[in-house]
This record gives structure tokens, sequence and C-alpha cells, in this order.
């Protein structure tokens, strides 16, 4: 049997955590928690998609509100941050399509903003110059492939949610999260390459004999 990931074990725990609010009648209490919790990142998700702030988070407050009306009605979801997610994004394309008018949403309408890249201790012993150019490469990413590397990355959705989120098949998230990893490889390289031979070229330099001096 599949043991379940340190991931899914703690979106079951916020989701037990916010059921219990509602085990104990504190619909307050469950109300602050999905704020606390979920305000913010599903504000910033909203906004790739409603590039109005007062729209989005009046979009936002209106997902949130409809998930707290359901009370403990929430028992059989997986996942709560998916849940609210999927929400956000269903809310965004009809605010689109009325605003629109259209029937379907294009990709190139979506407007797909990445945090700067924040070094961990690992990240440390990486030049910023580096650090430049992974961001740049993560900047070019396909719109979609863009989307997938922010989700995953930004969010710590596992690809299963993502392909929910944005109702697109779990093969395709693999498919542009190794997209992804391989244009930012490329990048490392190419910045590993020029690096090397840039230490070659100075080394060379300062080993060239004098002239002077011999003669």
């Amino acid at each position: 049997m599949k043991k379940p990931t340190t991931n899914s074990m703690m979106h079951e725990e916020i989701l037990r955590d916010y059921l219990r609010f509602w085990e104990h009648h504190d619909a307050e209490g469950a109300y602050r928690f999905l704020n606390k919790h979920f305000y913010v990142p599903a504000l910033r998700f909203c906004m790739h998609w409603i590039s109005d702030e007062e729209d989005a988070k009046e979009l936002v407050y209106d997902v949130l509100m409809r998930v707290w009306q359901k009370g403990d009605h929430l028992r059989k979801i997986r996942n709560l941050k998916v849940y609210i997610f999927v929400a956000v994004r269903n809310a965004a394309l009809n605010f689109l399509q009325q605003q629109k008018k259209i029937h379907t949403l294009s990709w190139d309408e979506v407007d797909i903003r990445l945090s700067p890249l924040e070094p961990d201790p690992a990240q440390l012993l990486i030049s910023s110059e580096m650090i430049g150019r992974i961001q740049d490469a993560i900047d070019k990413l396909p719109l979609k492939c863009k989307m997938v590397f922010k989700l995953i990355r930004e969010e710590g959705f596992r690809n299963k949610d993502v392909a929910e989120i944005l109702h697109i098949s779990v093969n395709t998230i693999d498919n542009h999260l190794a997209l992804a990893m391989r244009k930012i490889s490329e990048a490392i390289h190419l910045y590993t390459q020029e690096n090397t031979e840039s230490s070659i070229q100075k080394a060379t330099t300062r080993k060239k004999p004098d002239k002077n001096a011999e003669s």
C-alpha cells in the first residue's frame, strides 16, 4: 500500500483543522482560518487571470465565502487548497467571459508573473548572475509551462493537483515540467561553460611570459 506523502499529510491536516471549527460550532473561527491560510495564495493565483486587483479581491472573497457557507460538507474533498484554486480558476474564467462576452479564453490573455527566485541555503553558493540566468530562462517559458512551474514551485502543489486545477492531464503537466527543467538546465550549463572558458582565458593570460623580462 502506498504511503501518504508529507505534502498530502499536511493538506489532510489543514482540512481536519478547518473542519474542527465546525465541530465546535465556531463559524467565525472557520472563516478566519480560511482567510489566514488561503486568501493570499488564492489572490496571487487569481491575479494571473484578472489584472484588476479590486476585481480579483472580490472574486476571491466570493469564493472563500461560498466555501465557508458549505460548512462541514467538505469532508469528502481530498485537498482544500486544490478545491479553492479550482473554484478561483472557474470564477476568474466566468468573470472574463462575462466581461469580454467570449466562450473560450486564450492562454495569451493570461498574465503569469512568478515571484523572483529567493535563495535557499543551497542557492547561497550560486552567484547572483547564475540566479539571473535561471530567472530569465523561467520568464521565457511558454505560458502554460510557466503556470505549471509556478504552481509546483511557489504553491507546493503536486503534479496531479496542478492537473486538476488547470483542467489538463497529468501527462501534460509532466511534459511542461520536463520542458521547464530542461530550459533551466540549459541555462545553467551555458552559464557554467561561459564561466569556465572565461576562467581558462584569464589563467592563460596570466601565464604568458613577459618578453621584456626575458631580454
